[in-house]
């Protein structure tokens, strides 16, 4: 059957097609860049495989530990109750919302207002600190005035717990001792400088400021967790502490001067594991009107005490034992006049 001359001349442009296609691409395969023979080789290709899995592998070690740091430092900021971006002020709230209370009445009214206020957005840590803080000083009232310790006051100690909550108790006593240190070094070398008052003591927190720097960088050199989380502000309240140190040593011994300061540390650092329970915490902001009753009536008993200290009692009890002897002693003699007269 003969084929129409349209059928031809599309077979014709078939064939011409398919050789156009068939030599242009033979023609880029040329004109490309051939592939060096050393990318090829297998010895090459497994040394470059090597060497990007021990990159990863370096990085992946460097990422760990800053994750880790990273994971403790978020850990800390959750379990302080001093911040109010962690997770102890939902605990705190969680746990009012654990136990609600009835209607408005005389009893409960200070805990009515609490609850509405956290619930407008309030941080409950800072309520319950602002309730803790008066129980601390009653505290540090009653070690002093009762037990007969000694310390920078009242508000320093308090104030300094506070600091060591947000620190650690641990790394509050280092940080502590090393103001303390410092400031004795400082001391005697800014005494021949026979600098006035107000500039010695700015010279004095300029060494103690050093020393807390070079602590610092000691500790993120050697990635000491319990430095790196330090605040400013617990570190600033430790800092100040070198003023109260010096005036004491300005109308004491030195000897006097540290048993002060460590009176005051000790102080705050059991004040400090009061506001760090948890119990308490919960205590406080569930009852807050039996929390400050209790203060009130707590400083109407310090102040109505009026006999020795606690301490005085072992200080004097060898003079004491002496006045009962002597009372005795003047009780019999009486008696026995008495009798020969008879």
């Amino acid at each position: 059957m003969k084929r129409s001359f349209l059928q031809r001349f599309l077979i014709v442009a078939g064939f011409a097609l398919v050789y156009l296609l068939s030599s242009h691409t033979l023609i880029n395969a040329q004109t490309q860049p051939k592939t060096p023979a050393t990318t090829l080789d297998p010895d090459l290709t497994i040394a470059t495989s090597a060497s990007q899995a021990s990159e990863a592998s370096e990085e992946a070690k460097l990422a760990s530990p800053s994750a880790e740091l990273v994971g403790k430092l978020q850990q800390k900021a959750d379990e302080d109750i001093t911040e109010t971006s962690g997770q102890q002020k939902s605990k705190l709230a969680a746990y009012l919302d654990e136990h609600p209370i009835g209607p408005v009445a005389w009893h409960n009214i200070v805990q009515k207002a609490i609850r509405k206020a956290i619930a407008s957005g309030m941080p409950a840590n800072i309520i319950v600190i602002l309730l803790i803080f008066p129980v601390i000083a009653s505290l540090v009232a009653l070690s002093r005035h009762i037990i007969g310790l000694k310390g920078f006051g009242i508000y320093i100690p308090a104030v300094l717990s506070v600091a060591f909550v947000s620190t650690g108790v641990t790394t509050g006593v280092i940080v502590f001792a090393s103001v303390l240190v410092s400031a004795l070094i400082s001391r005697p070398i800014l005494k021949k400088l026979k600098l006035p008052v107000l500039p010695r003591t700015a010279m004095l927190l300029f060494s103690v400021s050093t020393a807390i720097l070079a602590l610092l960088l000691i500790g993120s050199v050697y990635s000491i967790d319990m430095v790196l989380n330090i605040s400013i502000f617990p570190l600033l309240i430790i800092i100040l502490l070198t003023e109260n140190f010096m005036e004491t040593q300005l109308f004491n011994s030195q000897k006097e001067a540290l048993q002060i300061t460590f009176e005051t540390l000790l102080t705050a650092v059991l004040c400090s594991l009061i506001i760090g329970s948890e119990e308490i915490q919960k205590f406080v902001i569930l009852r807050p009107e039996l929390t400050l009753l209790g203060v009130a009536l707590i400083n109407i008993f310090i102040g109505k005490y009026t006999g020795l200290r606690l301490l005085e009692y072992l200080r004097f009890r060898d003079l004491l034992s002496q006045g009962s002897n002597f009372s005795n002693f003047k009780r019999n003699g009486t008696g026995g006049s008495q009798e020969e007269e008879e």
